[in-house]
């Protein structure tokens, strides 16, 4: 089965469990939450698409709330920094995690990495962002199979960005080399934003990246796309293939962003972040901010977000395995 349509049945599936499900209780016996600041931890460098993600919805909920909500960001460690700060965090509501593809990743990747998303509670997805597949403007490939027939007559010789190990971007990358049958050197960054200037300028000359990240470069004709990394083209960009179109339906890896609370936190707190995350995301404003960027949600919430993660930890110890992918390119 291809990834496009093994995540098209599991939104479907997903949705149709949350939709049976009936609406979050009331809350009117628990204490006033939230009665102060509530600080939400990005484990991502500010300007990429996860910490963009995280204060788009933010925004909406401290506005419902009249509470302010703080984005930290807290990069490094392909995440683990940001999420070891929640972990170790009063499970008092006040203090949250933006997770991402990491957390069912990195400890595939890496024997040293000690934290994964069984160290948190599941609240609910923000966003499934695509890739894009992009070259400079200057590199002389006018499409994928281009690309692929010089990466195959230069094998190491074409550079890869990889913002983290363990990332969509570092596994999307990892994987298009092996159903491709190319070999890329991929050159660490701590995120997607401090790779763009190294992309633009031809340092580097292949990346994974969230398509709200690049889209201003490919308009402005500083990138060139390559493929699309969803199971259908996106609307910013109606000519471009996806990679199934184009011969690789094993090489799509769809990112996830999600909010997760530290372990021990009341559920009644959970449920009500769950209930404000949903009518968040419906918001017109919310949703025109989303579009912009081409992301996607299939609205995953508490159980249902839980079972999503499980799936993607098994498709993933699958993957890695399979794919022999250990190498620790991550800076």
């Amino acid at each position: 089965m291809s990834p496009g349509l093994f995540l098209s049945r599991l939104f479907a599936a997903a949705g149709i469990s949350f939709l049976m499900a009936s609406a979050f209780p009331a809350f009117a016996g628990d204490e006033v939450y939230p009665n102060h600041v509530v600080k939400v931890i990005v484990p991502y460098p500010a300007g990429g698409i996860v910490d963009i993600s995280a204060r788009i919805v933010a925004e909406s909920l401290a506005r419902e709330w009249g509470q302010s909500i703080v984005i930290e960001n807290r990069p490094g460690a392909n995440g683990n920094i940001g999420a070891a700060a929640v972990k170790k965090a009063a499970a008092d509501g006040y203090t949250l995690l933006v997770g991402s593809t990491f957390l069912t990743t990195n400890s595939l990747l890496d024997s040293t990495a000690k934290i994964s998303a069984k160290d948190f509670l599941p609240i609910g997805t923000l966003g499934l962002p695509p890739n894009l597949m992009v070259v400079p403007a200057a590199f002389p490939a006018g499409n994928l199979k281009e690309f692929v027939a010089l990466a195959k007559q230069k094998p190491g010789q074409f550079n890869a960005a990889n913002p983290g190990n363990g990332s969509s971007n570092h596994l999307g990358t990892e994987i298009f080399e092996a159903v491709a049958g190319i070999d890329l050197t991929l050159i660490g960054y701590s995120g997607q934003p401090p790779f763009l200037p190294d992309l633009l300028n031809g340092r580097i000359d292949f990346a994974v990246a969230s398509a709200g990240l690049v889209g201003a470069h490919i308009r402005d004709g500083k990138l060139r796309p390559l493929a699309v990394g969803y199971d259908k083209r996106l609307k910013n960009y109606p000519e471009l293939p996806t990679l199934e179109e184009q011969g690789y339906p094993d090489a799509m890896v769809l990112p996830w962003v999600g909010f997760f609370a530290p372990k021990g936190t009341p559920d009644s707190i959970r449920k009500q972040w769950a209930f404000a995350l949903k009518k968040a995301l419906r918001t017109p404003e919310v949703i025109r901010k989303y579009e912009a960027m081409e992301a996607v949600n299939p609205e995953f919430f508490l159980d249902a977000f839980a079972s999503f993660l499980e799936k993607e930890d098994a498709r993933w110890r699958r993957v890695t395995s399979e794919r022999h992918l250990n190498r620790q390119n991550a800076p």
